[in-house]
């Protein structure tokens, strides 16, 4: 796990505080030239195979530690799947790994939550299943429910599911949102899980379907930023030494007077507009939210008056820099009942707030009704794109973004693990930072990303962060931020140059060994 890379690459590995850094020399092209923005062009990937409808929750991880990202994807109306990916060529192999669930999946989380070093699973269904959660225990690559025995039997309309230490104990905690009853949250104790779900003041009853946790405050441990429909007003709870307060309403972020057909579905965080902490789009039934954070403890729907303002009915949306330009780029996928080739969109981030639809025509009519998830899966540098589509005519294709290859170089991939090696950082905030004012006196680059916190269709990832690093910077620092043992940790490391590590990962393990 702690050097996921190809052989042929030199690899070394150093100590840095309270960070171990592997690091691969890659053999990446020089970026020869400061092009301006080109259409996106991507190409479907084993259209067959993708080709299946019905398909909603989907989530990356390395579930086999071969050093490559593999996809789940849940269906209604149909088995789930596991795509193993082997070398860039996918094999459904759900029903001989034990993850072939046939009832209606609505969330997916990847989190290693018995911290042996390969990721687990949750699965949730919908209420008509009438079926509890899994949790899918990873015993090298057989996949065995263990919900039962550890005291998470949820029956009823699962949809954002994470797993996220919380509390900074060094452990994944679980926390489950519902549509049809109040939310949960699950202290990880030893490898069985306690229900503290009022005691942490989490157990909202409105009707949650998207949520999303990072660092709202800068003080190191996880905020939860709740998504609410039909009517309901959203949530953001401040996490305050394990106890958390709502404090959406104080904040104005609360979205109040909403009719029952308007709300909030899905939650995508990233530094939108590259001053260096995260803001929060919310998709939704009814006008698209960008909540931009001030940095002074305030927030500001910058979404109005813009391309993001559309009434889209909008359920899923993923940030990625689709171009490696610096500027996280976002999907938004739509949903109307009956109608498989309602458009999505593609927004091109522009900077200064701006941005633009450049929506492939593919994916215009093969769109997102669901599922949303960028990722690097063939290791070349740029991310691709996995939309799952739940229509009856729906499907749920795979794109490879087609970056020519000097672009697609100035891609940093920063998986980020403790200090043993394990996927048990979810909700760190990845900042990266120009070391050297640009020549052209431009705004030096920095940007931030969080570590897996949810989001995209009720789905979890346990993947690396990915950065496009601008063609006039050399090389950057990356800071990461992070709860252990109850306190806010950062740890550095400089002189990071993209071209050596173009489409492999940087790994970075963060905390005591």
């Amino acid at each position: 796990m702690d050097e996921p890379m190809t052989t042929g690459r030199r690899c070394a590995t150093a100590m840095l505080g309270l960070m171990v850094v592997t690091a691969c020399a890659g053999g990446g092209d020089d970026d020869s030239s400061a092009r301006g923005p080109q259409s996106p062009a991507f190409e479907p990937v084993q259209s067959e195979l993708f080709s299946a409808d019905g398909a909603q929750p989907n989530a990356w991880a390395d579930y086999d530690a071969d050093g490559d990202l593999d996809l789940f994807v849940g269906f209604r109306g149909r088995p789930n799947r596991l795509y193993r990916n082997d070398r860039g060529t996918f094999v459904d192999v759900a029903g001989a790994a034990g993850l072939a669930d046939d009832a209606d999946t609505r969330a997916a989380a990847w989190g290693d939550w018995d911290a042996d070093g390969d990721p687990d699973l949750y699965v949730g269904f919908a209420a008509s299943a009438s079926l509890p959660n899994r949790i899918y225990r990873n015993d090298g690559g057989s996949f065995v429910d263990v919900a039962a025995e550890l005291g998470v039997r949820i029956v009823g309309e699962s949809r954002q599911p994470a797993f996220v230490d919380y509390d900074g104990d060094g452990d994944l905690d679980l926390f489950v949102g519902l549509r049809d009853q109040a939310n949960r949250l699950y202290r990880n104790d030893g490898g069985r899980f306690l229900d503290v779900t009022e005691e942490s003041g989490l157990g909202d009853p409105r009707r949650t379907v998207g949520a999303a946790w990072f660092d709202m405050d800068d003080d190191g441990d996880p905020d939860l930023f709740v998504a609410n429909q039909n009517g309901d007003e959203d949530a953001f709870y401040r996490n305050d030494g394990g106890r958390f307060r709502d404090v959406a309403p104080e904040l104005g972020m609360n979205q109040p007077g909403r009719s029952e057909e308007q709300g909030s579905v899905g939650v995508a965080v990233a530094d939108a507009d590259g001053d260096g902490d995260l803001d929060v789009f919310v998709a939704s039934y009814g006008p698209d939210v960008l909540w931009l954070n001030r940095g002074d403890g305030t927030w500001e729907n910058a979404a109005r008056g813009g391309a993001l303002a559309g009434d889209h009915h909008s359920v899923a949306a993923a940030w990625g820099d689709l171009d490696n330009d610096g500027l996280p780029d976002l999907y938004v996928g739509t949903f109307l009942s009956g109608q498989p080739q309602v458009p999505d969109q593609l927004f091109r981030n522009l900077g200064s707030g701006r941005f633009e639809d450049v929506t492939p025509v593919p994916m215009l009519g093969e769109g997102a009704s669901h599922g949303v998830s960028w990722a690097d899966y063939d290791l070349d540098g740029d991310l691709d794109l996995a939309l799952a589509n739940n229509d009856a005519q729906g499907t749920h294709p795979l794109y490879r973004n087609l970056l020519p290859p000097d672009r697609a170089a100035r891609g940093l991939e920063i998986a980020v693990l403790d200090g043993e090696g394990r996927w048990l950082r979810a909700g760190a905030t990845v900042a990266v930072a120009a070391e050297a004012a640009p020549p052209d006196g431009a705004v030096p680059f920095r940007s931030a990303r969080v570590v897996t916190p949810g989001g995209g269709y009720s789905s979890q990832d346990a993947a690396p962060v990915h950065f496009g690093v601008p063609s006039n910077v050399s090389t950057v620092s990356v800071t990461v931020t992070w709860f252990e043992r109850g306190e806010r940790r950062t740890a550095t490391v400089s002189g990071v140059d993209p071209l050596r590590f173009s489409g492999r990962w940087l790994t970075l393990r963060l905390g005591v060994q």
